[in-house]
């Protein structure tokens, strides 16, 4: 995950850098407010578990929500916010294994196997906070790099988040197609009757579609 937040920074990057040549970034009529609404799919994991005995992967989960953005410079910069449902839990592989001390080598052996596959839920409400800057491909195609960050809570495992949020979104018209990675970076714990998740991060990419209005 953390690979394809900075592959994505990079993109925003590369595409903005030449910004002044290839597009017609100051576009006067370009409306200052948009709002609209986005439906998509997310992955979602934790990182960095503070346990050897699991093991996490990706959750994959409906996103979807409200958003709104407002210019903020004479440059074609808009800062967007809004509220996002995301499941911000993640699918985790608990191990268990013995180990055995070998007086020939002298050394310990350990072996581990695959004992159980858990789904953990975290229902979250995410709101994200972001500079987006919007590139005129044309007068019905803009390019929007974006970055920022969000602030979320999970009512399953009744924790805060906060973090950073990366990404790229294109809009043809009133239709949008955009795609990022959040990071978090605050301590998450996550109990259940059969797991015991203490000191782990989350991270997630996203995929939406939506609508401006």
């Amino acid at each position: 995950m953390k690979k394809i937040a900075v592959f994505l920074m990079l993109v925003a990057l590369l595409v903005t850098m030449p910004a002044s040549a290839r597009f017609n970034a100051a576009k006067s009529d370009a409306k200052k407010v948009h709002v609209g609404l986005r439906a998509g799919v997310g992955s979602s994991g934790y990182y960095n578990i503070d346990d050897r005995d699991y093991e996490a992967y990706g959750l994959v989960t409906p996103v979807g929500g409200v958003f709104a953005d407002f210019k903020v410079a004479k440059l074609p910069l808009y800062l967007e916010t809004g509220a996002y449902y995301q499941n911000m839990g993640s699918k985790i592989r608990e191990w268990y294994g013995y180990s055995y001390y070998n007086r020939y080598h002298d050394r310990y052996h350990s072996h581990r196997s695959n004992r159980d596959s858990y789904k953990l839920n975290n229902h979250s409400v995410l709101v994200p906070l972001v500079l987006s800057y919007h590139l005129y491909a044309s007068d019905q195609i803009v390019i929007q790099p974006f970055t920022g960050f969000f602030g979320s809570y999970g009512f399953t495992s009744e924790e805060v988040d906060f973090g950073l949020r990366e990404g790229i979104g294109v809009s043809f018209g009133h239709l949008n197609i955009s795609f990022g990675v959040n990071i978090g970076v605050l301590d998450q714990k996550h109990h259940t009757d059969q797991l015991w998740v203490e000191d782990a991060h989350h991270v997630s990419a996203f995929f939406g579609l939506g609508v401006n209005f």
